[in-house]
């Protein structure tokens, strides 16, 4: 086990290329930032520094972590509508804690893809990656079934930044499951998901940082971000998918500028 995650902590570091800004400003205050579509709902920016996504105030926020210092694997954002639709964004970092959902092949293929050069990268393999996180969610506790939905794509956030967004649905079992079969009620929900790999400081504080960067020194782990955005799958409607995908083109890791 140690000698596989030291060639994959390795080689995730000789292809990283990409630096998180950590210079990006972020107002949390409840003023609009955006328009979605119908129905009309006012959108505040909810994140930190490390991340930023514009969010309809007609989500209610339960968990909100505007900047992560301890990296982990951490919900850093759960809201829900009253209608059901859910927000999330999960922070992973590589390595052993993410053994729990990828392989290590999986990592690997994820982090050659997005730190790669990205000149090579192709849409064939944006498609083979959405099946790798389609499948991911599928080993989720309670998971039933899980069915891809709709091709991934590639989009760009307006940084520059590129995700892979793709789609799928889940029947999952809300008690307790034996041998497969789920002993509770099914719930079947309709996923849109985008995610993208980052490189995220550890330090503290900025004049840690700026003291180490002094000194030739750096210490910055390599994470997946995902966001999930979903609803039953009964309300999953063309609309409904176009204000979701309104969100998910709203969500942002920035790069650094040093």
């Amino acid at each position: 086990m140690r000698l596989w995650l030291l060639y994959l902590t390795a080689s995730i570091s000789t292809i990283s290329s990409i630096k998180l800004n950590r210079r990006l400003a972020l107002s949390l205050s409840s003023s609009a930032t955006a328009s979605l579509l119908s129905p009309p709902a006012r959108a505040a920016e909810e994140g930190g520094v490390q991340w930023s996504l514009d969010l309809p105030a007609s989500f209610d926020v339960s968990r909100r972590l505007a900047s992560i210092v301890r990296v982990r694997v951490e919900t850093v954002l759960a809201a829900e509508e009253p209608n059901g639709v859910q927000a999330r964004v999960l922070l992973i970092p590589f390595g052993q804690q993410a053994a729990g959902s990828f392989d290590a092949d999986e990592q690997l293929a994820l982090a050659n893809y997005f730190l790669g050069d990205a000149s090579k990268r192709q849409a064939s393999d944006a498609i083979k990656l959405a099946s790798v996180m389609s499948t991911s969610a599928g080993r989720s506790r309670g998971v039933l079934k899980m069915q891809p939905m709709v091709a991934a794509t590639r989009a760009y956030s307006k940084g520059g930044r590129e995700f892979i967004n793709y789609q799928y649905e889940v029947d999952k079992c809300v008690g307790e499951v034996d041998d497969g079969e789920c002993l509770g009620s099914v719930s079947r929900r309709h996923n849109l998901a985008a995610v993208t790999i980052s490189s995220i400081s550890q330090y503290r504080t900025n004049t840690e940082r700026q003291r180490m960067a002094e000194m030739g020194q750096s210490r910055n782990v390599d994470v997946l971000w995902l966001l999930t955005l979903s609803a039953p799958a009964a309300q999953w409607t063309p609309a409904l998918e176009a204000r979701l995908q309104a969100v998910a083109n709203s969500f942002e890791i920035p790069f650094s500028s040093a």
